[in-house]
C-alpha cells in the first residue's frame, strides 16, 4: 500500500524511538494497523491520521506516556485523532458457554469443578475473561494432583486497579504473611508493568496472577528482598545459558511457588544438544529423543521455585501449535481426549502443550486457545523474546 512521504517518514521515526525490546512486537504490528486504518477509509495512501490512530491502538497503556512525549518532540498534533482511536477488548466470549465448557474439560480430565468459585472469580474479572485471550489448561499428573485452569492474558486494556490488589479487595486472596505476597508487590514496584494475566483453578478459585513485564534484564530479581532463596542459586545457570532477558512472573497463590518465563524467537534456533542440556544442568533427566526434539519448538521455557525448597521445582517448555494434527497426542491417553473433544468458542482448534521436567519426572500439559487469540498473542510475545538459549 502506498504511503504520502512524509508520513512514511514519521512511522521510520517512530520505529526508531521505540524501546529496543518492544520493537519487534511493536512495529510489524503498527505496519498493520495503520493499513487497515487506510482502508476503512477507502483511501489509496496511508496518511498521519491512519498512522497515529494506529500507533495509539498497537500501544499498550504502559507505553502510550511515552509515544506521546515522542510525538510531542517531533512536532505532531497527535490530539486531534484521538476522538477516533478505538480502545476496546478483541474478543466477546460467552462465559456462560465457557463455564460449561469447563465443566465439560473438568470431566474430561477427572477434576472436581467448582461452579461457585468460579463465578466468584469471573464475576471479579468479568470484563477480562470476556474480552482477553483465553485459554483452557490441564496436565497429566495422577488424578489426585490434577487440575484444570482457566487464564487471561491482557496488554492492551489497562487494569485500575492491578488485579493482585482486586483479588484482595474482593476476598479472593487472603494475605497470611507468606512471603509470595511481598515478591508481586515487589515485583510491580521494580518492574515496568505491560499487563496482566489471571488463573482460576476449577476446583479452588483464584490461583494464579500473571505480571508482565517490559522485556529485559533478570539482573533485578537477584536483589529483591522477597524472592525465593532457591532463585539465586541458579544465576549462573541462567547466564552460561543465555537465559538473561525474561518477559513475566507467575505467582502461584495455592501452591506458594513463582515462575518466571522466558519467551523465545519463532521460528526455533537452537539445538537438539543445548535443549537436553538445559535439563541435565538442572539435574533433571531428558525424555525421549522424540520428545527433546519437539521441546525445540518452544515458544517459551518457564522455571519455578518456592520458598520452602532449596532447588528448582520444574522447567517447562510450551509449544504453541496452530493445527491440532500437529500435537504429539500419543504421548499420552488424556492429550488426545483433550485434543478431540474439549470444546472451544473459536472456529480454530489451536493448542499448546509442554513438556513439564521435575525431579520426580515428566509429566505433560496441554491447553486449549479457547477464543481463537492466545496463540497469536504469545506468537507476538515471541517477536520479542530470546534468539536462541545455550
Amino acid at each position: 500500500m502506498e504511503w504520502k512521504p512524509e508520513v512514511k517518514e514519521l512511522y521510520d521515526k517512530i520505529v526508531e524511538k521505540m524501546p529496543e525490546f518492544i520493537k519487534p512486537v511493536i512495529a510489524p504490528e503498527l505496519l498493520k494497523k495503520v493499513e487497515i486504518k487506510c482502508i476503512e477509509r477507502n483511501a489509496q495512501k496511508i496518511a498521519e491520521m491512519d498512522l497515529i490512530v494506529g500507533l495509539f491502538e498497537v500501544t499498550p497503556p504502559t507505553f502510550q506516556p511515552t509515544v506521546i512525549a515522542d510525538l510531542e518532540e517531533m512536532g505532531v498534533s497527535y490530539d486531534r485523532y484521538l476522538a477516533k482511536v478505538k480502545s476496546d477488548f478483541k474478543c466477546n466470549t460467552d462465559l456462560n458457554q465457557m463455564i460449561e465448557d469447563i465443566s465439560k474439560i473438568c470431566d474430561i480430565s477427572s477434576v472436581t469443578f467448582n461452579r461457585e468459585a468460579m463465578w466468584k472469580s469471573f464475576n471479579t474479572f468479568k470484563d477480562f475473561f470476556k474480552g482477553a485471550p483465553v485459554s483452557i489448561r490441564t496436565t497429566t499428573k495422577p488424578i489426585e494432583k490434577r487440575d484444570v485452569a482457566v487464564r487471561y492474558v491482557e496488554f492492551f486494556m489497562p487494569h485500575n486497579p492491578d488485579p493482585y490488589t482486586m483479588a484482595i479487595k474482593e476476598g479472593l486472596l487472603l494475605k497470611n504473611g507468606h512471603p509470595i505476597h511481598e515478591m508481586i508487590i515487589e515485583s510491580m514496584n521494580t518492574f515496568e508493568m505491560m499487563g496482566y494475566g489471571v488463573d482460576v483453578d476449577a476446583k479452588m478459585g483464584l490461583s494464579k496472577i500473571w505480571p508482565f513485564v517490559v522485556p529485559g534484564s533478570i539482573e533485578p530479581i537477584f536483589s529483591m528482598k522477597s524472592v525465593p532463596p532457591a532463585f539465586k542459586k541458579y544465576k549462573q545457570y541462567f547466564e552460561e545459558h543465555g537465559l538473561t532477558v525474561f518477559s513475566l512472573f507467575a505467582f502461584d497463590f495455592l501452591n506458594h511457588t513463582m515462575n518466571i518465563y522466558f519467551m523465545l524467537k519463532q521460528p526455533a534456533q537452537s539445538t537438539h544438544e543445548s535443549c537436553v542440556k538445559l535439563v541435565e544442568d538442572l539435574g533433571l533427566t531428558p525424555a525421549s529423543e522424540e520428545i527433546m526434539e519437539g521441546c525445540r519448538n518452544a515458544a517459551h521455557l518457564n522455571y519455578t521455585f518456592s520458598w520452602e525448597s532449596g532447588k528448582i521445582e520444574r522447567l517447562c517448555f510450551g509449544v504453541t501449535v496452530d493445527d491440532e494434527k500437529d500435537v504429539p497426542t500419543h504421548l499420552h491417553p488424556l492429550i488426545k481426549e483433550f485434543v478431540e473433544k474439549a470444546p472451544l468458542q473459536s472456529e480454530s482448534r489451536k493448542f499448546i502443550w509442554g513438556a513439564t521436567f521435575t525431579p520426580r519426572g515428566v509429566y505433560y500439559k496441554i491447553e486449549n486457545d479457547y477464543n481463537g487469540t492466545m496463540v497469536d498473542f504469545l506468537g507476538m510475545g515471541c517477536k520479542a523474546g530470546i534468539e536462541k538459549y545455550n
